[in-house]
This record gives C-alpha cells, structure tokens and sequence, in this order.
C-alpha cells in the first residue's frame, strides 16, 4: 500500500512540474535552463568526457535501427536503446534550435555545444556580427585536456569543427583545415583529404607537410592507422570527401582495406587518449545524416549501426575507465525516416522491412549505374531545391529581381544549358534490372517509367522538397522496404540525449542544447562564458548557401 501511494504522489508531483515546464517551454523554447542550476558533487568529476552524435538521427532511424540491429545480430539490438533501460544511466531530451529557425543546421548544433551560445544556421562559433566564440576544445587546451575528432565525414565538416573552429561559412573548409593546424587537436580522424592536399587546395598549400612538420602523423589508409605511434599526435584522412557509406563499404574488399570503420577509428583514438590523465573525444556518425538527406533508408540504418559498434568500443573503455563520462546524442533529426503501417491490420510492415538486409547498394552507387557513363555530371551547391518564399507561390513564378539573382547562380554553375540537357539514364528495363540485382526489388515497369524523368533532372511533383532523383528514389523504395521519409531535410524534433558515468546527473529532464557546454565546463572546473544575441529572424548566409546536400550523392 505505502509503494502506491508513493507511485500516486510521485506520479501527481510530476505532472505538477510537467505542468510547469511546458508553461515555461513551450513558446520559449530559447530560454536557457542554467548549467548551474544542477549540483554535482565534488567526488563526481571525470577525467574524460567522451560525446557521441549520430547525425541527423530522427527517433523513427533509432527505432529501425534497433530493429535491423537485430536482424542482422541474432536478436541483439543497438545498445544505445539498451542504456536507457538501466537505471544508473540518465537520459534527457533536448531542444536544439539555432538562433535563426527552429530547424537547426549540424553547424549551429554543434556550436551550440561547442560554444555554449545559439549561432545562425551555416555558421561555425561565430556570432551574427561577426564575433568569434570561444571554442570548447580551445577552453579545455588551456587547462591542458588533450583532445580528439573522429568522424566518418570530412574532418573538417560542420560537426568536428562546431567543437573546435570558427568560420562565417561552414564550407570553409580549406580555412577549417588550418585552423586545426593552429590549435593542434591531438587525434583528427575522419574523410576530408582534399583540403590539406595542395593539388586540391585554391592556395596551394600542403597542409599534409605542414601538419608533419608540426609534429603530427599524417595516414591515409587503414594499415597506416594500426601502425600509427601513440607518441606522436594524428591526421588521418582516410578519404578525399566523406568515408563511404557503410552499405558500400562492406561489400567492397578494397574500400573496406583502406578505409577503417568508425568503430575501428574510435578504438585508435582511445588508445592514444587512454594514455592521458584528461582527454574530451567527440565521435560522430556522419553519414546517418546525409543517408537521410538522400532519403536513402539502407544507408541511413547501416550507418546507424556502425555508430552504435563505435559505441560498443567506448562503452568497453568506460567499463575499464569508469571516471569517464559518455554523453550519447544527435544534432537534429532529418527527414523524419519511419517504418509505416502497410497491409492489413499493419500485418505486411514487418515483411516489407526484411527487405532490407537484401539492399547492398548506397543510392549514390545504384546513381552511377542508372545513369550512362558519358553523362554523369559533377553536382553543384546550386543544384539544392529551396522552398520559395510564398509557400503558396508557384517556384516558378518569380519576380524579375527573383529572376535575376537566379540567372547570376546560374552563371557560376558549371554545369549549365546544354550540360544539363545531356543528363540521360539507362533503358526502363535497364532501371527494373539494376534495382532486382542490387535491392532484391522487382519494380513495375510503369513504377520504373515514373522514375525516369527524376534521374534526367526533369520529373515534376507536387512536393517540392521530393523534387530530386534521391528522394523519388526512396519513395520508390519506400514500396520495398515499408520506410518512408517526410522530405529531404533537417527537421525541428527534439532529440534524445543519453549519459552514463560522472556528471551524467546533470543531462536530465528537458534541457537546451547550450546547456552541454556548461555542464562540460563545470564539470572540468572552467569559469567561462561566451556572449549571446537574442534570437533572429534572418541572418546570413542564405539559405540556399548553408548545407550543399548534393554532395551528399556521391559515392
């Protein structure tokens, strides 16, 4: 009797502060919660602080994840979802506008984290008027934590960088890359070649012998990473843009020798950690994001899973480490990928989503087969479909100024006119036969005629957001796999965070995405705060200039 009526008055108690919060929330969702606001005891500090983002991660990609984790593990789930049954473990969830939208870009996340104040989406740690932000990574130098960057995007891609850069643009990779030569984080993992390459970069400068001559170990192949010495601080680009999607890289034997997994990448980083007295790590799954933004589900959820065995490796260390706190989480979520009700009483979803360990190609992969080699074109940042300014409004009926500043796009495109005419694709029967071999699905051929103009750039829909061959791609492949997808874009949800070891009492409830970085500074004893702006309307840069998810098609 006395357990219930505790039940009863825990469970009134909490929908009286429910009440409250949401009276606080909602409307708000920009205020602050302070850090300060939750006591850590002294004896509760760790020494190491390792942060996990899986990329644009919705709660409908966790789900399936965990579904196909089981699939493809005998039963056994992602453990992500697993700690969250364990009452030692604390979760939250958090609210992660920027300070322009309620949709946020990876780069206004991740500075969000990494500075502890809400910046303009397209940005890295920099202020609306130019001010440049204190970065985390330079604030835990300074009291001597070493630290490192794994990823499987470029290195110097909007995550990595949100803990450790600042820039105006977040394309500003080339200055990014520098940048990390100037504050010389100890362990950089990930993709990003070509911006240390001087044959890549405009100003020519061989980052890769600067870094050397900075005393770093510069690899690029897996078998360089094994043999790296733990003496010695490491730049590893194991690719020229983005690692491979995981789909691909497990079925190429050549991909898979040069190029080592996340997991594989995390395991090296902790050994050269792992030897410090204090370290901080951030480890993203990157290219969950972008799978979404090709509204590809295969990707998506293999690379989900990849970063779960990259959390499998931290979890081992903390069990070793104990005074080490995890803090799991994503940025946004994206295009909002879900298992949907097919057949009668649902009954066919669960067969319709087995279809998918049949799928051993990314969407930019089965790209290159469905178009002919003599016509594939080098995608551009303005090939990106923005909404237009009345959502009511036909895009195509534009003012003479709207129409101008398209044609002056147009003209720094060089891929133009006749270029893009000579997109051409393979057969009909070509189409059914590529998506037979490589899916295991048997498309129609009125479905494969249907998704001919959308591979030629020239198919017509109702959605602008579903105006590309990607995402008509995936609602072709939504009839195989029983996955569908909103659009081809971030969205606002508020998203999950999970944290295990010291400190880990202070991610509870509903908390701000700024909150991170003053719970990561009070925990290593720094007094710092960076200033703020109140939210903004617009800002710079524009819209059609903060994230190039074209690039994201390529293999």
């Amino acid at each position: 009797m006395g357990v219930m009526v505790r039940r009863m008055i825990n469970r009134r108690n909490f929908f009286k502060s429910s009440t409250a919060l949401a009276a606080a929330t909602v409307g708000f969702p920009h205020i602050v919660r302070p850090a300060e606001g939750v006591n850590t005891p002294a004896a509760r500090k760790p020494r190491h602080i390792i942060q996990l983002v899986a990329d644009g991660m919705s709660m409908g990609t966790l789900t399936c994840g965990d579904h196909l984790a089981q699939l493809m593990r005998g039963g056994r789930g992602l453990s992500w979802v697993k700690l969250n049954q364990m009452p030692e473990v604390t979760t939250a969830w958090m609210n992660m506008r920027s300070l322009n939208s309620l949709v946020t870009d990876s780069s206004a996340a991740a500075s969000s984290w990494g500075s502890g104040s809400r910046i303009i989406n397209g940005a890295v740690n920099q202020l609306p008027d130019g001010t440049d932000l204190k970065t985390l990574y330079e604030l835990f130098h300074d009291i001597g934590w070493k630290r490192g960057l794994v990823t499987t995007t470029e290195i110097t891609h909007a995550t990595p960088a949100g803990f450790a850069a600042n820039a105006e643009r977040r394309d500003s990779a080339n200055a990014i890359a520098a940048q990390y030569l100037d504050r010389k984080p100890d362990v950089l993992l990930g993709g990003g070649g070509k911006f240390f390459d001087p044959k890549e970069r405009k100003d020519k400068r061989d980052l890769r012998a600067d870094f050397r001559a900075a005393g770093y170990t510069v690899m690029d192949h897996a078998d360089q990473l094994k043999a790296a010495p733990l003496d010695q601080r490491w730049l590893g680009t194991f690719d020229a843009s983005h690692l491979p999607y995981t789909v691909d890289h497990l079925e190429n034997p050549k991909l898979r020798a040069k190029v080592p997994t996340l997991a594989e990448m995390t395991a090296r980083a902790l050994e050269w950690l792992g030897k410090e007295e204090h370290f901080i790590l951030q480890v993203e799954g990157g290219r969950v994001d972008q799978g979404c933004h090709n509204c590809d589900a295969v990707a998506a959820l293999r690379d989900q899973i990849a970063f779960d065995e990259a959390l499998d490796v931290v979890l081992e260390f903390q069990h070793r480490v104990p005074d080490t706190l995890v803090v799991i989480t994503t940025d946004h979520g994206n295009a909002n990928l879900g298992l949907n009700g097919s057949g009668s009483a649902y009954g066919q979803s669960s067969f319709l989503f087995d279809n998918v360990m049949n799928v051993k190609k990314s969407f930019p992969e089965l790209l290159k087969l469905l178009r002919k080699a003599d016509t594939v074109r080098v995608p551009s940042e303005f090939d990106v479909i923005m909404p237009p300014k009345d959502p009511d409004a036909d895009p195509d009926d534009k003012t003479d100024e709207e129409k101008a500043e398209a044609a002056a796009k147009e003209a720094k495109n060089p891929i133009r006119g006749k270029d893009r005419e000579r997109i051409t694709v393979v057969s009909t029967q070509d189409i059914i036969e590529i998506f037979r071999a490589w899916t295991g699905y048997k498309v129609t051929p009125r479905r494969a005629e249907l998704l001919a103009p959308f591979l030629a750039k020239k198919g017509e829909c109702l959605y602008h957001l579903m105006k590309s061959d990607v995402a008509q791609m995936g609602q072709l492949m939504a009839n195989h796999l029983g996955i569908g997808f909103t659009g081809t874009a971030h969205t606002a949800d508020y998203v999950l965070l999970t944290a295990l070891g010291p400190g880990s009492e202070r991610f509870r409830g509903f908390i701000q995405n700024t909150d991170v970085f003053y719970h990561y500074l009070a925990l290593a004893g720094i007094d710092f705060r960076n200033p703020t702006e109140p939210l903004a309307a617009e800002a710079r840069p524009a819209a059609d200039e903060v994230e190039n998810v074209e690039e994201y098609k390529l293999a």
